[in-house]
């Protein structure tokens, strides 16, 4: 009898709703705290209702889930499955992945269930695509061990770009390597950042109008691609629809799309890039011979 094998991840992977139904992808919620009271991210607080209020909130922090929490989704869902793959937002932007470790430390001889804990080092669908995979992978019957090495195999081709028309947000976050120096420039300046080593990196400084900022993310993806397909994920906060369409018209028009996924970023990441920043994460498939 085939194992019965699960997929784990927290929601600042950003999947799309529908999607995490039709693939059984568990998530755990991280928490918002907004004016002092706390959400948890999905449940609580949709996106669509994050954004429509954003600026009516006078304070706004995130927090990774707690030991608790974690803890009891962990012990329920350890003697459902034989194997479970978890898979967490980066451990340089968020504390869940060392929660999660702890967790299966304390409770790691109380099942017979096998347990991988990845730490993805990477944010928003740069993750959820691998997330998605393994999840696909789980359906069709394949073992823990295959699900978490092709995880692991797209995290190491993965690349994110992302767009922040607005500083004042970045300042307040402050999860920026190198954030220093861009903010003792004039407060026009609209960077383009992309996600290495785990952490939120500044790729270029910009000034002026907000597509040229999709331009400069634009020229910086068609090199690291170099013509490989790709899967890609776009990604938006409240950004104009119309830029939204604009990415998707381009990638499909210049780049080979193996799959598109549409998604909004969640809270827990929209209040330190602010209500009209957008990014991309897509894939780089091997070249096809």
């Amino acid at each position: 009898m085939p194992k019965k094998i699960g997929v784990v991840t927290d929601n600042t992977a950003d999947i799309p709703e529908n999607l995490k139904q039709a693939l059984g992808i568990h998530t755990i919620p991280t928490n918002i705290v907004l004016d002092g009271k706390v959400y948890r991210d999905g449940l609580d607080l949709t996106s669509a209702e994050f954004y429509r209020n954003f600026h009516h909130y006078k304070t706004m922090v995130s927090q990774p889930v707690t030991y608790e929490d974690y803890a009891l989704i962990y012990k329920k869902l350890t003697y459902e499955y034989d194997g479970l793959a978890f898979v967490h937002v980066s451990s340089k932007l968020s504390g869940t992945y060392d929660i999660a470790l702890k967790v299966h430390n304390d409770f790691k001889n109380s099942h017979n269930c096998r347990v991988v804990i990845i730490d993805s080092l990477q944010c928003s669908m740069a993750y959820g695509i691998p997330v998605i995979a393994a999840a696909r992978m789980a359906q069709k019957g394949r073992s823990i061990e295959e699900i978490t090495h092709q995880a692991n195999h797209i995290l190491r081709n993965i690349s994110a770009f992302f767009a922040v028309p607005d500083l004042k947000y970045l300042r307040k976050g402050k999860k920026i390597s190198g954030l220093k120096s861009l903010l003792g420039t004039a407060m026009k300046v609209k960077p383009v950042m992309a996600i290495e080593n785990g952490e939120n990196v500044v790729k270029t400084k910009l000034f002026g109008e907000q597509k040229n900022m999709i331009l400069a993310m634009l020229d910086m993806i068609r090199e690291d691609i170099a013509g490989r397909p790709i899967t890609l994920a776009i990604l938006q906060t409240a950004a104009e629809v119309s830029i939204i369409e604009s990415l998707r018209d381009v990638f499909q028009s210049e780049f080979k799309c193996v799959d598109i996924f549409d998604a909004y970023y969640s809270p827990s990441i929209g209040l330190n890039m602010g209500p009209e920043s957008t990014g991309i994460a897509y894939y780089k498939h091997p070249m096809r011979t």
